[in-house]
Parts: structure tokens; sequence; C-alpha cells
């Protein structure tokens, strides 16, 4: 046998060894795991016992330059010494998850510190915000996360949500998380095994070191748009059909997550979330040309632009005040500043600061 046929023997000898190895180690984290009630979370995004330090020094500007991100035992962001104390549970996606985010300024810890001290048996505000979940993933997490957590009964549980529902691309796709470019199919794919699973927080590591010189944080890049990024006044003639498909199952999914929220016995607090890809100059509107989100790719796809986002997502804000009427809180029409925001959605820890003063304002002047 040559010299260039035995390392070719050798080669293979060796690669179907480590994908032999790879399959008896998968079997065997698949089979130790089949017996965990989590294991179905998984699917979802939804992190357990985890801890990670995320450098944001290049994605705003604060006093801190890291964040110290915690999610504890049962997957929720909080400081609540036990479940049964959690008397508002938010839900949402990336912008109520807020991991760039100092624990103390999200919104939640905003919100808590105000009812605390105004309201005498106050508990505690509980986090369960997941990065890319739209109003799939919060079903999901009310059938497959939810019953897992003991003693779990808020008295509200707050609906940041239409962000991610605005998305033309999620349409009819059920599914709790969304994968945009390459880079986040590639990840979604490997997550399905446990061996991924098992080494995420090496993979996170490695990735915010690899990634850093360009400040690109796993799926959010700061992106701050000034006056001359808005540039586009007409809205596409696919906006209305395709948005009006979208309101539609949106409106289905809000129902379902209303009854549930009742079955729990709580009552939903419905909040319209604010962006950052349209603006009025000389008394017109004008949209960004692409609707980046995460990867820097249109959220929305080819041809469509900040005009037809606004479009989609007062469509849904529609669905929300016909859905939950005064307990409805409208931070879409807020005045917000640009240093609110990190790039089109996304708010700094002044953004997340200024929407738990307004949620403050909103629950102490409704409900107490």
């Amino acid at each position: 046998m040559s010299w260039i046929k035995r390392k070719i023997a050798s080669l293979l000898v060796i690669t179907l060894s480590c994908v032999l190895g790879l399959i008896l180690f998968e079997s065997g984290l698949r089979l130790v795991n089949s017996g965990d009630i989590w294991f179905k979370t998984k699917e979802a995004n939804i992190l357990r016992d985890f801890q990670f330090t995320y450098d944001i020094s290049k994605l705003y500007q604060y006093d801190l330059l890291s964040v110290n991100y915690v999610r504890n035992e049962y997957g929720l962001r909080d400081a609540c010494d036990s479940t049964d104390e959690i008397d508002i549970l938010t839900i949402g996606g990336s912008t109520t998850d807020q991991r760039y985010v100092p624990f103390d300024s999200t919104y939640q810890s905003i919100l808590e510190e105000r009812l605390i001290a105004q309201i005498d048996d106050f508990g505690c505000v509980s986090n369960a915000g997941v990065d890319g979940h739209s109003t799939w993933g919060h079903i999901f997490s009310f059938e497959h996360w939810f019953p897992l957590i003991p003693e779990l009964k808020p008295k509200f549980i707050v609906l940041y949500v239409g962000i991610n529902d605005a998305n033309f691309l999620r349409l009819g796709a059920p599914k709790p998380r969304v994968d945009i470019n390459n880079r986040q199919r590639l990840q979604g794919f490997l997550e399905n095994f446990e061996v991924f699973q098992a080494l995420l927080p090496i993979y996170r590591l490695l990735q915010q070191s690899i990634v850093h010189g360009s400040a690109v944080y796993e799926t959010h890049e700061p992106h701050p748009y000034d006056e001359d990024d808005y540039e586009v006044n007409v809205m596409s003639e696919r906006t209305v059909a395709l948005s009006e498909q979208n309101t539609n199952v949106f409106q289905s999914r809000m129902r379902i997550l209303l009854e549930k929220i009742s079955a729990l016995g709580a009552i939903p607090i419905c909040v319209t979330q604010p962006h950052r890809y349209v603006m009025e100059k000389s008394g017109e509107i004008y949209g960004v040309p692409n609707v980046l989100g995460q990867g820097f790719t249109n959220v929305l796809g080819e041809g469509l632009n900040g005009i037809d986002y606004d479009y989609s997502i007062r469509q849904l804000n529609n669905v929300m005040f016909e859905l939950c009427g005064e307990n409805t809180l409208d931070l879409y029409s807020h005045t917000f500043l640009s240093s609110h925001f990190y790039d089109g959605a996304h708010t700094t820890a002044m953004g997340s600061k200024e929407i738990g003063e307004r949620l403050a304002d909103f629950i102490l002047a409704r409900f107490f």
C-alpha cells in the first residue's frame, strides 16, 4: 500500500472512530436525560442554572463594561427568594430578556423597586423573557415550561410582545425560535444534540471571544440609527396582504395566551413595543431601507423596509388594544430617546429603566 493510501486509511479510521465516539456519547447523554422533565424546554432555548458574563463595552455606553447574566434553576431571571413570591411574571422575547442590560437596570428590577416602595405586601417581579421568542414560543412556555415551576401563581402576567411577531418571515413557522441567518441555523441545528448542550458554555465563551473585535454579541449588534438612515417613505404593495395574514394568526395566538393566563388566575397586562425603524421628517414618516435584525439581515424579507415593518406592528398593536382593552400600556406611542436603544428594537440600560418606570406608573394607576 502506498504512503498516500496508508495516510488516507489512517485518516478514515480516525474520522470513523471520532464519529462513533460522538454517537455513543450522544446516545449516553440522551439515555441519561430521558427521565429529565425539563428535557423538552431545551427546544425553546430556555436556559436553567445558567450564568455568563457578557462584555457590553462596544455595544453601548454605560458605567459598567459587562453584564453578569444569570438564569436560576427554573430558567427565570429574578431576585425572588421563592417562586410563590412572584406577583408579576413578564413574558416576551429578547427585549424582555434584556441579556445585555445589567440586572438592576432591567425594567423588571425598576418595576419591582417601585412597587415594593408603594405596596406593603408586594412580592417580586420575575423575568421569563427568552431571546428569540414570539407568541409561538410564549404558548410553548405555558404548555411545557411554566407547569414545571412549583407554586407559580402570579397575580399579573405582562405580555411585552409584537417586535418578533411583526416579522413576516415567521409566517407559518410554528416553533419557539426563528433561525434568521446561516450562523443561527447552524446553532439551532447543533442545539438538537446533547453533546452541544453540554459544551454550550464553552461555545458561548469562544463565540464572544472570536467576534468581540467586530462588536457582535451573539445575535445582537450595535446599530444606532441617525436621521440620514431614514430614506424611504413608500410602503410595499405586498405589505397589506402579508400583514393581514400575519395579524390574523397573531390574533389567534394572543387569544390562546389570554386563555392560558386566565386559567392561571392571573391578570394580563399587554404592552405595545417601541422601535426605531421609522421617524418623522418634515411632517412625513420615513423608514430605514432594511429592518436590520439578528445577524444584520432584513427581518421582513427582500424589498421590505421600515415603513412596512411599522405598518405590520401597528396592526398587531390594534389586536392587543382589542383583546386586552384597558389593560394595555401603549409604549409604541411613548417618546423615547435615541440613547434608549442600541439598535432598532433593543434597549440600553437607560431605555430599560424608562420602560420600567412607565410600566410602574401604569400598574400603580390602573390596579392600585
